[in-house]
């Protein structure tokens, strides 16, 4: 039983270290990594489809409240827009400006980078075995 306890914390202090490397990554480029991975987010899926601010809360696992305030302040500092759909007014997409592309596209070589580092420390059994680690107990605890 002692081990079982111990766990939840290892995973928060990795976590928490991962977040940390990210965030200072991200800080020369005036983001958080909050915004961007709501980046990274826009610029993946926005040619497939339109994107909408209940997208990201679902995808990211974010809440309303915190999504609300990380979009305007990104659309305050020009990295994304959010304009009307012709359908329903009240709805409006989020579109990555070309500020916020150049950003992102710097973050996603700082997180190749992070990646690669971590991915180099185990071998591919290792890995799999990790991720599916991971997995499994993320679906145990979800909300």
């Amino acid at each position: 039983m002692d081990k079982k306890i111990h766990i939840g914390k290892k995973i928060i202090i990795l976590s928490k270290r991962l977040k940390r490397r990210l965030d200072n990554g991200t800080s020369k480029y005036g983001i958080t990594g909050v915004q961007s991975r709501i980046l990274g987010f826009i610029s993946h899926n926005s040619e497939k489809r339109d994107i909408f601010q209940k997208d990201i809360e679902e995808e990211l696992d974010i809440r309303r409240s915190s999504v609300t305030s990380v979009l305007q302040l990104m659309e305050k500092n020009g990295c994304i827009e959010r304009v009307s759909v012709s359908t329903d007014a009240r709805l409006k997409k989020i579109i990555i400006t070309e500020k916020g592309t150049e950003i992102q596209r710097n973050v996603w070589n700082l997180i190749l980078e992070l990646e690669k580092s971590l991915t180099d420390e185990l071998s591919d059994e290792e890995l799999d075995l990790l991720v599916s680690l991971i997995d499994r107990l993320s679906n145990k605890i979800a909300d």
